[in-house]
């Protein structure tokens, strides 16, 4: 990584940071910067490739291997749900999820337009488990009982 790399990631990471205290601002950064990735780490130098939509079970599940992705949209499903002001209702949660979905398809663009890495839609797949598991665990977390619910 050179210096450009590493001052992105900095910002990337700070624009996070705040986009969890539910900014739109950073989170809209965030994004933007995010995409921009691709094209930057190229000198917008384009080599188009075609993405390759091959699904099937086992690919499927070889592609559940790919934590660091599970990860990342996990928290990408988080720092959307925030922009909700974290209401914890139905519409919120599909429409993080559907967030979750739309950055997953604009990174596999990403990748397949500038040539850079594979454009493979069953990476769709771990980007999906992320968001499924941290609205999951939002929900479930929910539904403890708060301290001054509990009787005492």
């Amino acid at each position: 990584m050179d210096w450009l790399e590493y001052l992105l990631t900095a910002v990337r990471l700070a624009l996070a940071v705040t986009a969890f205290f539910g900014k739109r601002w950073a989170y809209a950064a965030f994004i933007v910067l995010g995409l921009s990735y691709f094209p930057i780490s190229v000198g917008f130098q384009f080599d188009p490739k075609p993405c390759e939509w091959t699904f099937g079970l086992g690919l499927a599940v070889w592609s559940l291997t790919n934590v660091a992705h599970i990860v990342m949209f996990g928290l990408f499903f988080l720092m959307t749900l925030a922009q909700f002001r974290y209401d914890l209702n139905r519409r919120s949660f599909l429409w993080s999820l559907f967030a979750v979905v739309a950055m997953g398809l604009a990174v596999e663009f990403g990748e397949g337009l500038t040539g850079q890495h594979n454009c493979r839609m069953r990476d769709l797949i771990p980007n999906i488990a992320g968001g499924l598991i941290a609205a999951s665990l939002v929900y479930a977390a929910a539904q403890l009982p708060r301290k001054d619910q509990v009787a005492g």
